[in-house]
């Protein structure tokens, strides 16, 4: 927890944790590590500062975070406190922090920033094909969404942004990545829960059920690329 002296809701940040789960998982099952990779956060709010928390708790850098009014860029990355300050001093979930730059600067500058991953944790439809090719060639290997459709796209499922990305780079379908609070209402109906039932467990059920679904993909598709395609065609399969 960002603040031991502070209750927080599993909705504040079990839907974060699991995106940065999902990274964490992804570099076990498809190889390399978590550990020192840098990460680009859009989106500010519960499931952004969280995925920046837990994605620097498991040892990954925050190198950028942009936000609907700014930003900040840091290439050494931030350290954990000062993701921890920035988490706290959220302001009706806009990030509030000393040196920040206005959205029009940050929005110009971040998606060139070297980094791995990116968690695009925004509003729906928002990451642009162009924005999507400077971060690639920035270095980008994995996009772990916290966002619903986070393409600017006008298609439900695989418009041509995302397919696109799909076929250059870890996408990591957006039903697995940010599934915490839909997992959490199917674990609070089963009929084995541990009693009494605690946040461990909740958060423990999240990120094994985001790892199980992405080893399931990886067995069918073993290779980095088009892991949003196949795991669409497991879960069409699924509901065949």
């Amino acid at each position: 927890s960002p603040d031991l002296s502070k209750k927080y809701t599993i909705a504040d940040m079990l839907t974060g944790f699991g995106v940065a789960q999902a990274v964490k998982h992804y570099y076990d099952i498809y190889g390399g590590d978590i550990n020192g990779k840098r990460a680009i956060v859009q989106g500010f709010g519960n499931v952004g500062s969280a995925a920046a928390y837990y994605l620097t708790q498991s040892g990954a850098k925050v190198v950028g975070i942009i936000d609907r009014v700014g930003g900040v860029i840091d290439e050494d990355g931030y350290d954990m406190d000062s993701i921890r300050k920035m988490f706290l001093n959220k302001r009706c979930n806009m990030l509030v922090t000393e040196k920040m730059m206005p959205f029009e600067e940050i929005n110009e500058k971040i998606w060139s920033v070297p980094a791995e991953i990116f968690i695009p944790a925004a509003a729906s439809r928002l990451v642009t094909k162009n924005q999507v090719e400077q971060m690639i060639a920035a270095g980008l290997e994995v996009i772990s969404p916290g966002a619903n459709v986070p393409f600017a796209d006008p298609e439900i499922f695989f418009g041509r942004i995302m397919e696109f990305t799909d076929q250059q780079v870890s996408l990591l379908p957006d039903f697995i990545s940010n599934c915490g609070i839909a997992r959490l209402f199917a674990y609070l109906m089963e009929s084995k829960i541990d009693l009494p039932m605690s946040d461990h467990s909740i958060f423990e059920d999240t990120s094994n059920t985001i790892r199980l679904a992405l080893e399931k993909t990886h067995r069918l598709h073993p290779y980095k690329t088009n892991i949003c395609k196949t795991a669409f065609e497991i879960a069409l399969q699924q509901l065949i």
